[in-house]
């Protein structure tokens, strides 16, 4: 069913109020602050163990190789001092697991989810080994980065391409079910913007993936970059998203990924259209590589600050 203007207002205005009912007064709710108006914050201020961070952000920052480690290091150090109590890891830096998991509990750090290649019918990943990493992180949701549809993987061009590759991710989900674990489905814009008769790459994978296997991990900016309202696909697929990449964008610079709350993108009606299924809201913003005006940091902060309602 389709929510109208009107209706979409007044469940943003409901929630509001009752959106995480149970967590104030307790350290993960963030008050509004003293010098903001409470309408300011109508469909924010979400919990802090529901606010992540994806470490791509800070991809060009940490790179590899001499120093990369130290680096990984220097930013969980800073995201827990900016008040973040959980990360979502891209890549594991050359540490094992154990290290890896050693590192965040250093500085009072979980790993909310994980992007991790799992590979295709063509070339399956070692879905057991990352099953083990992941127990040992404490992970439960993870997926790849982007999908096989990705035109710089080129690994699908037909629409059996696409069910087929579906089918594998729902062996996988089932696999990590089997496990106490859940596979995300993570999209670009092209997973919309694939269309097979009336079918998109995206319902496609929804399609022939079961909702006990598989779940998404909805990109905000990417949905809306490919000409779509989140809304939409939220009211679609209702509960299977069950994690939010939160990521504006700029209309005014060719549509760029832009600093949370400073773009187009209307989250408050997005929060309040997918109700309490979101299990985590994942700042991000692609690092814009080569560009020194770009401060990862501060694009962290800008984020926390927007779903924590509080002010630098």
């Amino acid at each position: 069913m389709k929510l109208t203007t009107s209706l979409r207002a007044v469940l943003v205005a409901i929630l509001s109020a009752l959106l995480f009912v149970g967590v104030a007064g307790t350290a993960s709710a963030a008050p509004y602050p003293k010098d903001s108006a409470a309408s300011d914050c109508v469909g924010r201020s979400i919990p802090l163990s529901k606010i992540s961070i994806q470490l791509y952000t800070f991809a060009e920052y940490i790179g590899s190789g001499t120093g990369e480690q130290t680096r990984l290091e220097e930013v969980l150090r800073r995201l827990a001092e900016m008040g973040y109590r959980n990360v979502e890891p891209y890549s594991l830096s050359g540490l094992t697991a154990e290290e890896y998991a050693a590192l965040l509990d250093k500085y009072g750090l979980k790993a909310s989810a994980r992007h991790v290649d799992v590979g295709t019918p063509a070339n399956p990943a070692d879905i057991e080994q990352i099953l083990q990493e992941n127990r040992i992180l404490g992970i439960k949701y993870f997926g790849s980065g982007s999908s096989a549809g990705a035109p710089w993987v080129g690994a699908l061009h037909t629409e059996a391409d696409w069910i087929a590759y579906a089918k594998y991710l729902d062996a996988v989900g089932e696999q990590a079910r089997k496990a106490g674990q859940r596979l995300m489905i993570h999209n670009h814009d092209f997973e919309f913007t694939t269309v097979f008769g009336s079918r998109t790459g995206f319902d496609i994978l929804m399609q022939y993936t079961q909702a006990k296997n598989v779940v998404s991990q909805l990109d905000l900016y990417w949905v809306s970059y490919a000409g779509l309202d989140p809304v939409d696909v939220i009211e679609k697929y209702g509960n299977r998203i069950q994690l939010f990449h939160v990521k504006d964008l700029n209309p005014a610079l060719d549509r760029r990924i832009e600093m949370v709350g400073r773009g187009s993108i209307d989250f408050p009606s997005i929060f309040a259209a997918a109700g309490g299924s979101i299990r985590y809201f994942v700042v991000e913003h692609d690092p814009r590589f080569g560009d020194p005006t770009f401060d990862p940091f501060e694009a962290a902060q800008v984020g926390f600050n927007y779903l924590t309602c509080t002010t630098p």
